[in-house]
């Protein structure tokens, strides 16, 4: 059952009754959690409800973007959370996204250099998987509703709550848990079955959300940070905008996904410990714990979408749990894997049907054959696998050729987009000197003259718009064909294709593109050494002649 939310521009706030038995047992658990005066708390805080709190308190974004899921919380409260599309063959329980995480400067390379993941979203839709993520860090007032303390927030009460210790994180996200199953299990989404559950989110999942998910393009993904305007100050509460102390959510841009103060704030505390990089995969010591996104405390420098900082999770000074005075936590909503015997059947089947498929023949097959060809005694047999290693011969030369004619493809058609960005390039610097013409000619014209050059310079700066945006086309399918070349394609196979096409176009006499295609040959290694160019970055590169 849907509750409406507190005012009309607001998201549904989902709620529902109280399941059967469920109060006594919760209460129960708390008193082991939190004692005896804390549960009794619970047992006087009444049925979840739609929330009594302002929506400022809760998602102070809504009015420019309402929050995509809402969920209630003791006390009348309320917490946001954004949906995080991971697109995967859904029906297919195994298949997962390949993601490329991770920066490119060796400065903090042993922390946090270019890596490979996979990702699922635990829930499923018929396009794709997805996850919720807070959208804001989990602020004082939620803290305090997770301990029944039911006085009405204040705005102060907004800030994001800190000075927590990782195992402070994983009990408020089990309070938070245990509530909502046993309070409010109509609340969950639909797709959640009634199963899910509140936990720290892992660092996978943290950065995938923090660079915008499926929300941005590939170009500003695989940058430094989300945004490509603006300043730092924009986006983030940090060294020198913060006075040092942690500050209410929501004050600054969001990012693509409509998350709020992912870099500067609270530090957010992480699911699982640290591991150093060892070149591109996970180190084998594991270490203490995480905390993504850095903190008020943070240079503008120090936050960028793949920091991530290691802490000891014990004080050596007293060996209590150590409370970072800027340790946060922002949640995600999941659920179990094998959430159903109907599932595990699926997953069980899909994997047998994958590990039963005939493995690839790790000996050069044509070897194998020449040697059964020498043993064979039977002349007719013999003659017979004599035709076959040739009709092998003859597939493999043919894929061989296949894989040559793609790369020859994906080489010209680069080649061809560095062609055009450079003419897009100097027709939006012609366009960009026509308009400041017009401006200059506006400020000493009147009357019909005036009317008449604004009018121009409006229909040039649309051109430029529609430019502009060409050229961002252009760019996203330059670094397509650079990411083919340099991770799809075997290096030799590269090799090869480039030296026929340029065969080709200098027999053919096609000198623009063969300029064009000695340029992608020298961006090609640079890019395979910095994958993570920012479009700025990347335009220069593919510009710098």
């Amino acid at each position: 059952m849907r509750i409406p939310g507190p005012d009309p521009g607001a998201p549904a706030l989902r709620g529902g009754a109280i399941r059967p038995g469920g109060r006594p047992g919760w209460a129960a658990r708390l008193s082991a959690l939190a004692g005896p005066l804390l549960a009794a708390a619970l047992v006087f805080a009444g049925p979840a409800r739609a929330t009594d709190w302002p929506v400022e308190q809760y998602d102070p974004g809504a009015a420019e973007r309402p929050a995509d899921l809402i969920l209630p919380m003791p006390c009348g409260g309320a917490m946001a959370f954004q949906k995080v599309v991971v697109p995967v063959e859904a029906a297919d329980p195994l298949d997962d996204r390949r993601l490329r995480l991770g920066q490119s400067q060796p400065e903090t390379g042993y922390s946090d250099y270019l890596r490979t993941e996979h990702l699922r979203g635990p829930f499923a839709s018929d396009e794709a998987t997805f996850y919720y993520i807070g959208r804001y860090e989990v602020t004082r007032a939620q803290q305090r509703a997770l301990a029944f303390d039911c006085a009405p927030p204040s705005r102060m009460d907004r800030t994001a709550a800190a000075g927590l210790s990782w195992f402070d994180a994983v009990a408020l996200s089990q309070l938070y848990s245990e509530w909502l199953l046993a309070e409010a299990p109509d609340a969950l989404p639909p797709e959640a079955e009634g199963l899910a559950f509140l936990r720290l989110p892992t660092e996978t999942e943290w950065e995938y959300a923090a660079r915008g998910g499926a929300a941005t393009d590939a170009t500003q993904f695989a940058s430094r940070r989300y945004f490509s305007e603006g300043q730092i100050a924009d986006h983030a509460m940090a060294q020198g905008s913060a006075r040092g102390e942690v500050l209410p959510v929501g004050l600054r841009r969001p990012n693509p996904l409509g998350l709020h103060d992912i870099y500067g704030n609270a530090e957010e505390l992480m699911l699982e410990p640290f591991r150093l990089n060892a070149v591109g995969r996970p180190h084998g010591q594991v270490g203490g714990l995480v905390t993504r996104g850095g903190s008020v405390l943070s240079a503008p420098e120090e936050l960028y979408s793949a920091q991530r900082r290691e802490y000891p999770l014990y004080r050596a000074a007293d060996g209590k749990a150590l409370a970072g005075a800027t340790f946060g936590l922002r949640l995600v909503l999941t659920r179990d894997v094998t959430s159903s015997d109907a599932r595990l059947r699926a997953i069980r089947s899909r994997w047998l049907d994958l590990a039963e498929a005939p493995a690839a023949e790790a000996s050069d097959p044509l070897v194998t054959l020449s040697a059964l060809i020498e043993e064979e005694a039977d002349p007719r047999r013999q003659s017979a696998l004599t035709d076959l290693q040739l009709e092998f011969r003859l597939a493999r030369d043919a894929a061989a050729a296949a894989f040559r004619e793609s790369a020859k493809s994906t080489l010209l058609s680069g080649a061809v987009f560095i062609a055009a960005l450079a003419d897009g390039a100097r027709e939006i610097d012609r366009q960009t000197g026509n308009v400041r013409a017009m401006v200059d000619q506006i400020r000493v014209s009147d009357g019909a003259q005036r009317e008449a050059l604004i009018a121009g310079a409006e229909r040039v700066n649309r051109q430029l718009r529609m430019l502009r945006d060409l050229q961002h086309t252009y760019l996203l399918s330059y670094r397509s064909a650079l990411e083919t070349l340099s991770s799809e394609i075997e290096g030799e196979v590269v090799e090869t294709a480039f030296g026929l096409l340029q065969q080709e176009l200098a027999a053919s006499g096609q000198t623009g593109i063969l300029s064009g295609l000695e340029a992608l040959n020298e961006d090609l290694a640079r890019f395979a050494a910095r994958p993570d160019m920012v479009e700025a970055e990347l335009l220069a590169l593919a510009l710098e002649r």
